[in-house]
């Protein structure tokens, strides 16, 4: 009986595919190394690439075809089961990046041990060497995309429905799908958290996140007419704080409904957002008392920026670290945008009220603006990583200091501190490519652990109700 695969996607378990579609799902891109498989027999979902690391050999190698025509790239797991078939003969032409020029199947002894057979060497020349095939817009960024998983030891994104997730939930709900939005905010007490086997998994669907963010600039837009309407210096406290809290609050309901165990509530989302951001604030300078020479402009002072500020962070994220019952690297994804959105909206007012003192109410409203159009790219984010990492870290067990020293947290907070020294710095670039570059990449890497998580809660769940549940999971 041929072996039945079941493996995760988006957070759902998918199959049950026999070994060659599961061969076919991992040269598409769909199944990476380390999405997460399960046979019967396995006592738990381990990563593709321990199980069948001959599926991820590298596709880099072009063959001729017996038509003539060009064709690849494949692995060299696949050659061999090509010269298996009788498709690669030891005379085929095959070539990779890095050989001057096409050479025979015949010199590559895993595929022919017997060596070239006497006669010809090569058929007649072949198409040029495929140089380009990875050149363009698309392959680049996908290379790039490739080299900033490889780093954060993070899947790729290749298959998440972006698109889906920030505005699929703009239309109506389908028929059958009920939506209220404040069920949505009581969940997350210990009578209303669902039981692991109740969790809907699969790709959340922002919702709340766009009335939050149309009611918050609504209420900013609010305060801004009376101000400049009525001349009234008493709209501006509340012009400051709404306004600089617009954007980080919205990105932290996204976040929160990012959060599919749903076993967080507001109250601890506000307790982060606020206490932790005062506290993250406070705790970033007594950490600049150790780290002189901090700035802005020059590489160097931007990247002590950098350290100083994720330390903050990062240490008032010890508030939630010690409750056992927050588990999942989805919730320090949560706690950390929170913490993150505390301290951008804290630091955001205190630059509005300056300029706002110094430089009239139009320079405040500027750096309102600018500020927030920037808050999804800046701390929110790089906060959110770190948590992520020390959540999981952290797993099912309890929280201990040396955990802060663990390869994923160390990394992940390395990359947070690259990103925000980046962020400051004086870049030989347009302001808006540098940005738009630093966004981009946070993002990607969002995305990477909201994928890796996904698939922890569905593994976990998957565990619970028994492998016979999973089709129809």
């Amino acid at each position: 009986m041929p072996e039945r695969w079941f493996y995760l996607s988006g957070g759902a378990p998918q199959g049950p595919v026999e070994a060659a579609e599961l061969a076919a799902l991992a040269r598409d891109g769909r199944i990476e190394r380390s999405s997460l498989v399960w046979k019967e027999g396995m006592a738990d979902w381990r990563p593709a690439g321990e199980v069948h690391a001959s599926l991820f050999a590298a596709a880099e190698w072009f063959y001729v075809g017996e038509d003539g025509t060009q064709k690849g790239p494949v692995g060299e797991g696949r050659l061999a089961e090509l010269a298996g078939e009788g498709v690669l003969s030891a005379r085929s032409s095959i070539w990779k990046a890095g050989m001057p020029s096409w050479r025979p199947a015949g010199e590559l002894p895993n595929l022919f041990p017997g060596g070239l057979p006497a006669g010809p060497l090569l058929p007649p020349t072949p198409p040029p060497p495929p140089a380009g095939h990875r050149s363009g817009s698309r392959g680049v960024l996908r290379g790039i995309g490739v080299k900033i998983s490889e780093y954060t030891d993070l899947p790729t994104i290749s298959n998440v429905p972006i698109r889906d997730i920030l505005v699929g939930g703009l239309g109506r709900p389908a028929a059958g799908e009920p939506f209220d939005v404040e069920d949505e905010f009581a969940v997350g007490t210990r009578r209303t958290t669902p039981a692991l086997a109740d969790v809907k998994t699969g790709w959340p669907t922002a919702r709340v996140f766009w009335r939050v963010l149309g009611g918050s600039v609504a209420t900013y837009l609010l305060m801004r007419y009376g101000l400049t309407q009525f001349r009234n210096v008493n709209f501006f406290p509340g012009m400051v704080v709404v306004g600089s809290f617009v954007v980080p609050l919205s990105v932290v309901v996204l976040f929160f409904e990012m959060n599919i165990p749903r076993n967080v509530s507001v109250y601890q989302v506000a307790k982060m957002l606020l206490l932790g951001g005062a506290l993250s604030l406070i705790a970033t300078m007594f950490v600049f008392t150790f780290v002189p020479g901090s700035g802005t402009g020059s590489i160097i002072p931007a990247l002590l920026t950098g350290v100083g500020e994720e330390a903050g962070k990062a240490l008032a994220l010890l508030l939630m670290a010690y409750t056992p019952r927050y588990r999942w690297q989805l919730n320090g994804l949560l706690f950390g945008a929170a913490v993150g959105a505390g301290f951008a909206g804290f630091e955001s007012a205190g630059y509005a009220f300056r300029f706002g003192m110094g430089g009239g109410i139009d320079r405040a409203i500027d750096v309102i603006w600018i500020r927030g159009i920037l808050a999804p790219g800046g701390h929110v984010i790089w906060t959110a990583m770190v948590g992520s990492a020390i959540w999981k870290a952290k797993g099912e067990g309890s929280f201990h200091p040396r955990m802060l020293l663990d390869g994923v947290v160390v990394r992940r907070w390395l990359v947070a501190v690259i990103l925000h020294g980046l962020w400051d710095t004086h870049l030989p670039l347009p302001t808006l490519i540098q940005y738009g570059a630093l966004v981009v990449v946070g993002w990607y890497i969002v995305f990477a652990i909201l994928k890796q998580a996904l698939d922890e809660v569905a593994a976990a769940k998957a565990a619970l109700v028994g492998a016979e549940a999973l089709p129809s999971t």
